[in-house]
């Protein structure tokens, strides 16, 4: 499988989030070729700050596995990851990240974001414990971003976001 098609795993979780109340936001955590855990976007159903796709993802693999080193994994997310996410991913050790979209293509609502935020700037300036340099990328970004994957467009939410589908 190609990053797309994990991106496109997370995609579904964001579906399915989506349908459970939350926001359309998920991700999946790989680790040989195969999905260890999923996570969906809980912050408005659990009523906690901390309930993002990603570290629900981290959550759940930890909890599964009862270990808090994830190496050797890779966490793939529909939306570029906070600061709060990317430093648990850098807690757990995961050395890579992919995203479908970045932060600046969500609604203005994510206005308590770090100003100037980068992930994949920021990831650079990560050395693991492992000693690894974490990784963070986008797989759909800037002009490869396809127009279904942005929530918004010329300033307005796009209806098509919650339809997400790959030819």
């Amino acid at each position: 499988m190609t990053h797309k098609d994990y991106v496109r795993l997370a995609i579904r979780a964001a579906k399915e989030s989506e349908l459970e109340g939350g926001a359309a936001i998920g991700s999946v955590l790989i680790r040989n070729g195969k999905v260890i855990a999923i996570g969906k976007s809980l912050v408005w159903q659990s009523k906690d700050p901390t309930g993002h796709a990603e570290s629900n993802c981290i959550r759940n693999a930890c909890s599964k596995f009862n270990i808090l080193d994830l190496d050797n994994t890779i966490l793939y997310g529909t939306l570029e990851p906070c600061g709060m996410c990317l430093s648990s991913a850098a807690w757990a050790n995961i050395p890579e990240i992919y995203f479908g979209a970045y932060r600046k293509d969500v609604e203005p609502a994510n206005r308590y974001e770090i100003v100037d935020w980068g992930s994949e700037t920021m990831g650079k300036k990560i050395r693991l414990h492992s000693g690894k340099q974490m990784r963070v990328g986008g797989v759909f970004c800037e002009k490869n971003v396809p127009s279904s994957l942005k929530i918004m467009q010329d300033g307005k939410r796009n209806p098509k976001f919650t339809k997400i589908t790959f030819q």
